[in-house]
């Protein structure tokens, strides 16, 4: 099980999430533009990115956690990886 900790744009513009996998901490970072794209929708700015990942959780931990099981901690999702 995932739980969302939390979500911000980080000093490289990316979005940096913070989780837990099975009570394990659990971090990566996400390309905005990635996030809009999932969504299917337009962002504000970059920072509109992390807010609507904290919104839209539910959607987004199930590709997540593959993403998690597959590559570990501190990588960069980019559309490609979320299957866009």
């Amino acid at each position: 099980m995932m739980t969302f900790l939390g979500a911000r744009l980080d000093r490289s513009a990316l979005v940096l999430i913070n989780c837990r996998l099975d009570g394990y901490p659990a971090f990566f970072h996400v390309e905005p533009e990635a996030i809009g794209r999932f969504l299917t929708v337009d962002l504000q700015n970059d920072s509109h990115a992390a807010l609507l990942v904290e919104e839209q959780w539910t959607r987004f931990a199930p590709i997540f956690e593959k993403l998690i099981n597959k590559h570990g901690n501190d990588f960069v999702a980019t559309a490609a990886m979320l299957g866009l």
